[in-house]
């Protein structure tokens, strides 16, 4: 494999893993502010 398909396989990989695990990160994040809105309008 050449230096070049290496890097190319590498910043895809990253740009790949990086993409999902913001993506979790925003799932996650936003998912919990939901449900302590839930909870604030359930105490009301």
């Amino acid at each position: 494999m050449s230096t070049g398909a290496i890097i190319m396989m590498l910043i895809g990989c990253i740009g790949l893993w990086g993409g999902c695990a913001f993506s979790i990160a925003y799932a996650f994040r936003h998912s919990k502010k939901k449900q302590k809105n839930e909870q604030n309008e359930a105490g009301k």
